[in-house]
């Protein structure tokens, strides 16, 4: 076994955790047909149809081309329609088709799924950290970092 001298700081522990939560949701969003790369915009264009990928980009700072990636494969999956913009001919505005959106309630089930499983565990911890106090921190965190 290779030792790691540096499993117990911040930024291994929270790469690890993301890393079993990512993996946790993608089994749970398997039988759905994506994965936990894509539940994010199926989440977003339902509750703002119309975005564009642009605005996607800024609102999870996100990597331009990752959003590209997923948005092409959403579209192939017949979940998400591209229409180019009546006001700007450069963009294409995002919605959710109807097979979009009648996989959205499953998309959010297995989203709040992952979310209870996750305030478990911060029950487990004795409660000695909050759901509140862990999120304010991670806030901090992606503001600062």
């Amino acid at each position: 076994m290779i030792v790691d001298k540096h499993e117990q700081t911040i930024m291994k522990l929270l790469h690890t955790a993301s890393n079993m939560a990512i993996r946790t949701l993608d089994r749970r969003l398997k039988p759905l047909g994506v994965n936990s790369s894509q539940y994010f915009f199926i989440l977003k264009l339902h509750d703002t149809p119309g975005v564009t990928q642009d605005q996607l980009v800024r609102a999870d700072s996100r990597h331009q081309s990752n959003v590209n990636r997923e948005i092409t494969r959403l579209v192939a999956l017949g979940l998400v329609a591209k229409q180019q913009s009546a006001t700007d001919g450069r963009r294409y505005e995002l919605t959710l088709t109807a097979a979009g959106e009648a996989l959205y309630p499953q998309v959010k089930a297995a989203l709040d799924a992952q979310e209870a499983m996750l305030s478990q565990c911060l029950s487990a911890a004795d409660g000695r950290v909050s759901k509140k106090d862990l999120l304010a921190v991670l806030h901090w965190i992606a503001q600062k970092a």
